[in-house]
């Protein structure tokens, strides 16, 4: 017996943090060897309704393949399977996990790996006619190591008894309303069994809106009102994560743009008022050529001569190309230098309030930036906005993706 072993062999919470629907998971030992088993429940041998519902897990359990799903071989005693040899590995239940080490829920992706590993092993499942039923912390295990998800014995096996919500005493919160209240079993009740673990997860830390939103349409109490399927479920919390995500970059651009286009109405020249007169009665044109009348004894010239000639325009085009090139190189320059500071792990994983605070004075410093390198540059305030806003976008989507893992806290 190694020490951790020996540890788990005295510890007085073993029993109670190890209690799964129909047993016991521990460790025992066989010879020189510890192996894992889940020794079932007193109550349920000899009862011949779980026998069978038993006999039926153990023969699916055969063709289960997927790398979070764990596989057994039953051990009899008489006509009775008693225990269920596990496959070998070093594992603990979440409630376990988190008891010994609770801190780990603020682990860097610790949640969203626990969540993406149940999402993935429930959709096969399902594809399978097979629903897990109860997600409780007790029911799920974590192998040791990597921290990777693994399931053992699934409850639509065990719906067919008469008091069927016996397996689940303890865990009644995780299991739908629709099973509590003797229905049926479908995707759906499954997907309100781990809205409820997602909630129990964020007990000791801050939920994200992502998690929140999914979460609680999760345990919507009637079927019809939740997810109708894992897949639906997976690409709304998708959905709502990279919307957390771009959503700080498209306040700042947005915030830029609302100052910008206000300075460019500020900056402009004030209108230059015009007093017009009512003209006079139109005489034919015809008729004032007739009487010898010569346009340009009024001064009036061709409009030929009031238009650029193709050197001008390609002159003015060129100062135009050359201002632009000038601000977009010193404001790039500018606009890394200060994005720098705010889009970094310490700060992408700090909480809402103090990014958006940090934000706030990086969005002047930014327009201000942009103000000043525009005018010396000597182009128009507002075609230095759509310069500036592009290049803040660009640099802010590269910076997001050197971050391994980001999402500004709620």
């Amino acid at each position: 017996m190694n020490y951790e072993e020996l540890l788990q062999s005295k510890s007085p919470l073993k029993a109670k943090l190890t209690s799964m629907p129909i047993g016991s998971f521990k460790k025992e030992q066989v010879g020189e060897k510890f192996l894992n088993v889940l020794e079932i429940k007193s109550q349920f041998i000899g009862n011949g309704q779980f026998s069978e519902a038993l006999d039926e897990e153990c023969e699916k359990n055969k063709v289960l393949v997927h790398k979070h799903q764990l596989h057994f071989e039953p051990e009899t005693k008489g006509a009775d399977v008693v225990s269920l040899h596990v496959e070998q590995g070093n594992y603990v239940t979440l409630a376990q996990l988190l008891q010994e080490q609770p801190s780990i829920v603020g682990k860097e992706g610790f949640i969203h790996n626990i969540v993406r590993e149940l999402l993935d092993v429930t959709e096969y499942l399902h594809e399978q006619q097979v629903w897990h039923v109860c997600y409780a912390p007790q029911n799920i295990l974590i192998r040791k190591g990597d921290n990777a998800v693994m399931l053992l014995s699934h409850g639509s096996f065990y719906l067919g008894m008469p008091n069927r919500m016996v397996l689940y005493e303890g865990m009644e919160d995780y299991i739908a309303p629709e099973i509590r209240n003797d229905g049926t079993v479908d995707s759906r009740c499954d997907i309100y069994s781990l809205g409820k673990l997602i909630t129990w997860l964020f007990e000791m830390t801050e939920m994200s809106y992502a998690y929140k939103s999914v979460a609680r349409k999760a345990q919507t109490d009637m079927p019809e009102g939740r997810y109708q399927t894992i897949a639906a479920m997976r690409k709304a919390l998708s959905a709502k994560r990279e919307m957390r995500k771009s959503w700080v970059t498209l306040l700042i651009a947005a915030a830029v743009a609302a100052v910008l286009v206000g300075s460019y109405f500020m900056l402009m020249p004030e209108p230059t008022h015009v007093e017009y007169v009512k003209p006079a009665p139109k005489q034919p044109t015809d008729d004032l050529i007739e009487d010898g009348f010569d346009p340009a004894e009024l001064g009036v010239v061709s409009g030929d001569s009031m238009v650029m000639t193709e050197e001008e325009r390609r002159q003015h085009k060129e100062y135009e190309a050359k201002a632009e090139q000038i601000f977009r190189k010193r404001f790039t320059a500018e606009a890394d230098r200060i994005l720098s500071k705010i889009y970094d792990n310490e700060h992408m994983n700090s909480s809402e309030k103090k990014f958006l605070s940090e934000m706030s004075s990086v969005n002047e410093e930014l327009l201000q930036h942009q103000i000043d390198i525009a005018n010396e540059a000597g182009i128009s305030t507002a075609r230095s906005q759509v310069i500036a806003t592009e290049i803040v976008e660009t640099l802010t989507e590269q910076k997001k993706k050197k971050l391994q893992y980001y999402g500004v806290q709620k």
